[in-house]
């Protein structure tokens, strides 16, 4: 099938020593076929321009980005009269399609479009999970001329989550929700910003904030909206690249906000969430063959300050456990084992009682865990919640309190609860940025706490937020490491409406006069490059409604 013109401009070439191989090359005589070998060649091409394709199951441990010796060795395995042995191949040079070359577009077409209206055409693949790199490979298999061979991503492999393993790194994350509104009253009408349409926001093609947060020396990227029904799969791939983890978190929508919300339903989430969740299983959150999960996505936040959302307080557990029971149903119901992530449910740094904020709630939803069946929460879930807790559990809280005030109010109260005999387990800050205070002396603070002797159960924190939030209006514009400039890069077509792409402007701390926050953030995080922040070219705005 032709896809696109021949011609094509390719991204930077890489030479790697090939993809992982049980062919067992041979060390004495051997011939790799040359289309002079006329049987041998012909039948080499026949399996990988039709015959792989059409017969997969014959051809175990072959990739589409297999080198041509590869699919000779099969030949001569079946047939050595046809093929003699071939010899070990080279080290391949790859390259990835740039956004605008002829390639990317196939890739984009063939992702986006062909295989959903043909899905035989890509029988290694799958809708909504497979990455750009293994579309490109397929159709370099097909031809060569149009798509380069890619360079195809290493992923980590382990089987316990990252965030409760003993090596641990540090959170040094930014919560990014960077609606693209400079005005309040306007309506966003999807706010999943993981979404490879966002990648205007967010790519090396677009914006490119995933650089800018990597320059800046975070590490990590707190995530608010989820749309199930967008892939996230390039965003994770760019993410990776970038060396940075993604804490995804499950939006309003199944609680507050969508046709049948289980506010509805007496706070029992399970359907809900767990429909949600298989979908973004299905979309992204795996890697091809839906049995792992993507290395960059380390933990899922369930819900957001579920001890404001719920109504009554007493409801909180049945809200939380039952979406717990969820993902976890969904996971099995998915046959997800690889890659396991850790769970959390942030709650706000409220004061219900003398316990602490936020910490009374993580010691009650501790509680209700080990008895859920019990009332108020009555509920009664399908997986063993206790033992998932103990080993896919932290805890998490958002605070707008400076350093100082989160070290006496929660984190020297904390190991007594949960750093014992018992149980150990960690917690970050899920949002941190007190407007009241310096940036630069408060960040280094909180910073110098993480993983400290003191404090080994605190693992990090997520700077709130990346781009001021000019659409909420009021105290919400306080928050923010970058306004809006006045250069549109691009329009965003997204979800039925188009949002211009604003260029990021610094700003100053309004603590601070000579500082700006991004720079203070950078400066406590360590970054080692003063993010370059693109202003042009520019682009005539569409108007914000």
């Amino acid at each position: 099938t032709t896809v696109a013109p021949a011609t094509t401009t390719v991204g930077p070439v890489t030479t790697v020593a090939g993809p992982e191989s049980t062919t067992p090359w041979p060390t004495g005589p051997c011939h790799t076929a040359t289309s002079a070998d006329a049987d041998c060649y012909a039948a080499v091409t026949w399996i990988m321009k039709e015959g792989y394709f059409a017969h997969m199951d014959w051809y175990p441990g072959l990739k589409t980005y297999s080198p041509f010796e590869a699919f000779q060795a099969k030949v001569h395995a079946d047939d050595p009269a046809k093929c003699p042995q071939p010899c070990k191949p080279p080290p391949q040079q790859c390259k990835n399609a740039v956004a605008g070359d002829a390639c990317y577009q196939a890739v984009t077409w063939a992702k986006n479009d062909a295989i959903y209206a043909n899905p035989t055409w890509f029988p290694e693949l799958q809708a909504g999970v497979s990455s750009r790199e293994e579309f490109q490979a397929h159709l370099h298999l097909q031809n060569a001329s149009l798509c380069p061979l890619p360079c195809m991503p290493k992923y980590a492999k382990y089987s316990k989550p990252s965030l409760l393993s003993a090596d641990v790194r540090a959170i040094k994350g930014i919560s990014y929700g960077p609606s693209p509104f400079k005005k309040t009253g306007v309506l966003l009408t999807d706010d999943d910003f993981m979404s490879e349409i966002t990648g205007d926001l967010w790519a090396d093609y677009g914006r490119q904030d995933l650089k800018v947060i990597s320059d800046i020396g975070a590490n990590a990227m707190r995530m608010y909206g989820n749309d199930p029904n967008h892939t996230k799969r390039t965003f994770l791939d760019a993410a990776l690249e970038k060396g940075i983890d993604i804490i995804a978190g499950i939006s309003d929508y199944p609680y507050i906000q969508g046709p049948d919300p289980c506010m509805r339903n007496d706070w029992n989430c399970y359907e809900q969430v767990y429909e949600s969740y298989l979908l973004n299983l299905q979309h992204g959150f795996t890697l091809t063959g839906n049995t792992t999960y993507h290395p960059a996505l380390k933990a899922l936040i369930l819900i957001n300050e579920p001890d404001l959302k719920v109504h009554p307080r007493t409801k909180t557990c049945r809200a939380v456990a039952s979406a717990f029971d969820a993902v976890l149903q969904a996971e099995k119901d998915a046959g997800v084992t690889g890659n396991p992530i850790a769970f959390t449910a942030t709650f706000s740094f409220a004061m219900f009682d003398q316990r602490g904020p936020a910490l009374g709630q993580m010691i009650d939803f501790y509680k209700c865990i080990k008895n859920p069946e019990e009332a108020p929460t009555s509920y009664t879930p399908k997986n063993d919640l206790l033992a998932a807790y103990k080993t896919r559990w932290v805890n998490s809280f958002n605070t707008a309190n400076p350093a100082p005030s989160v070290k006496q109010l929660f984190l020297d109260k904390y190991g007594a609860s949960f750093w014992t005999d018992e149980i150990k387990k960690p917690v970050f800050i899920g949002e941190y940025h007190s407007t009241h205070v310096p940036v630069k002396a408060d960040m280094k603070e909180i910073v110098d706490a993480t993983l400290s002797e003191k404090y080994p159960f605190f693992l990090g924190m997520s700077f709130f937020e990346f781009t001021t939030r000019y659409d909420k209006g009021g105290t919400e514009e306080t928050f923010g490491m970058f306004n809006y400039g006045d250069c549109a890069l691009s329009l965003m077509n997204y979800s039925s409406k188009v949002y211009n792409v604003w260029a990021l402007a610094p700003k100053v701390d309004p603590n601070e006069k000579t500082e700006t926050i991004h720079e203070a953030v950078r400066a406590a995080y360590g970054g080692a490059t003063d993010p370059a922040l693109r202003s042009t070219p520019c682009v005539s705005p569409t108007v914000e409604t």
